[in-house]
């Protein structure tokens, strides 16, 4: 026990048996502790000085819409050309049996993931780059 919670402790106990009225006297010695080594559990927990964040409630705000801006014009890339399973099943059959419809499905998926990872980069920058303005307080466009 720490010398708060001994101290704490050496108040006056409820003598009867009456479950509420311990049960209360409990509870307000467990908020005292509580409230004597608040500041103590958080160093402990979060090191000595309290994190803050890197960013402000403002300017959170603002990457949420410059995300969402992000989100909206590249919409269109997101979902794939043809369903996964017929992908998936005309890729399982031997190239030299496949019809010429699958052949050119399988070479628009493969466009389309060329050109998704191209916008993720693309996307990626962009973000790095309005993070690094929001952090100098600077304007996004």
């Amino acid at each position: 026990m720490t010398q708060r919670a001994f101290r704490a402790s050496a108040g006056t106990l409820p003598d009867s048996g009456d479950f509420n009225q311990n049960y209360r006297y409990l509870k307000k010695l467990l908020q005292q502790l509580k409230d004597e080594n608040r500041e103590s559990v958080q160093k402990e927990l979060f090191g000595e000085a309290e994190r803050k964040p890197n960013l402000s409630k403002k300017e959170m705000k603002t990457l949420f819409r410059f995300l969402r801006g992000i989100e909206d014009h590249y919409e269109d890339c997101r979902t794939s050309p043809i369903p996964t399973e017929l992908e998936d099943s005309i890729r399982n059959k031997d190239s030299s049996i496949r019809l010429p419809w699958e052949q050119e499905a399988i070479e628009k998926a493969d466009s389309w993931r060329k050109s998704l990872r191209a916008r993720k980069k693309n996307a990626r920058k962009l973000l790095c780059e309005a993070l690094d303005k929001i952090r100098n307080g600077e304007k996004i466009d």
